[in-house]
């Protein structure tokens, strides 16, 4: 079993939030989606698990970082990078936009 450890980043949303299996499914695919809801639900019950198969695509993306002691996960998730939106299809892409549109604000005077 490899440990898994959740750490605190600085990110757009938690993983539990629709956006994640929205938009990271679209980019990554559902067995790495599900692979890191898994390890972040490990993590916070301080529990061991089996090596992912899709780990390479999970560091890849930023969403894992191996170091000798096991597997760290976030508490956030980042956006979906856009070298990895190429794989959106035009609706989705329209409304992964529309949904970055709808979370920027605008500053206070």
């Amino acid at each position: 079993m490899v440990p898994v450890r959740l750490e605190s980043r600085r990110g757009d949303v938690p993983p539990a939030d629709p956006y994640v299996r929205r938009f990271w499914v679209a980019a990554i695919g559902s067995s790495a989606v599900a692979e890191l809801l898994r390890l972040v639900r490990a993590a916070e019950k301080g529990e061991g698990v089996r090596l992912p198969r899709t780990l390479p695509t999970l560091i890849r993306a930023g969403l894992v970082k191996a170091e000798s002691a096991g597997l760290i996960v976030f508490d956030q998730v980042p956006m979906v990078p856009l070298e990895l939106r190429w794989r959106f299809p035009p609706l989705l892409a329209a409304e992964h936009s529309r949904w970055v549109e709808s979370r920027v604000q605008p500053p206070t005077p």
